[in-house]
């Protein structure tokens, strides 16, 4: 478990430094604080993957404010529902290394496609119902564009992670449209993904499609299966490094 961060946020400090210390001797990097400020300040530095919280210490609105300013799953100490009991120290470490486990495993084809927030650009109303049609069946939440237009105003909302766009358009081609894009995600420093999806499945305008700035190239030829399979493997990619970035430390505002 090499590499994963864990905040302790207790008021006993010699509970908390036992803690510390078994964590560590799992492979886990430990910081412990005893109250919620410090613990927030904590969070602001340093993106976490588990916060073990006592539950009494924190309280409601403690870890509230917690979980709002932290994706990592957290544990709560104490004796009520859903707690865990402080007292057996060795229990809730393994428990932390069971949920960091589980967190850490790599994600199965249902999550990406129910985490993924596809666009669809294509100018036939038929197909771009079909591709919406299939990938919200896969569980993707997907908004689709009939132009360039639309496509752009689309993006510029973002939180996109993948365009799919058709080669022939209407009024500009759909190798220009992903020159355009490409420089709108570096120009914004965005990840969304974009793959060109077309008739004119040939190495030549596999070629071009890719120096335009596609991820990748399929056509429309090939099973939908090729599709979701292909699509799967680009998100997986994307998620992968934007996880790994969330896990690098912040800079401070002194930096």
């Amino acid at each position: 478990m090499n590499g994963l961060r864990t905040l302790v946020v207790m008021g006993s400090q010699t509970q908390g430094l036992l803690l510390k210390l078994l964590l560590e001797e799992r492979g886990l990097e430990t910081v412990c604080v005893e109250g919620i400020e410090p613990a927030l300040a904590e969070i602001a530095g340093t993106a976490q993957d588990l916060l073990i919280v006592e539950g009494e210490l924190a309280g409601p609105t403690g870890l509230a404010e917690l979980r709002a300013r932290s994706d990592a799953a957290v544990l709560v100490l104490g004796r009520g529902a859903g707690e865990h009991d402080p007292s057996d120290p060795k229990a809730v470490v393994d428990e932390a290394c069971a949920v960091l486990e589980r967190r850490s495993a790599p994600p199965t084809v249902p999550e990406i496609f129910r985490r993924a927030r596809i666009l669809i650009v294509d100018d036939s109303a038929t197909y771009r119902e079909f591709l919406r049609a299939e990938l919200e069946q896969e569980g993707c939440t997907v908004t689709a564009a009939r132009n360039a237009d639309e496509a752009v105003t689309a993006l510029s909302g973002g939180g996109l992670d993948c365009v799919i766009l058709d080669l022939v358009m209407p009024g500009t081609s759909g190798t220009q449209l992903c020159e355009r894009f490409d420089r709108f995600r570096r120009q914004r420093g965005l990840f969304f993904q974009i793959v060109i999806l077309t008739s004119q499945d040939d190495e030549e305008q596999l070629m071009i499609s890719l120096n335009a700035g596609a991820d990748d190239f399929v056509g429309k030829a090939q099973e939908m299966d090729v599709l979701k399979v292909r699509l799967m493997a680009l998100l997986r990619r994307k998620y992968f490094v934007e996880d790994h970035l969330m896990r690098l430390p912040r800079p401070s505002p002194s930096a």
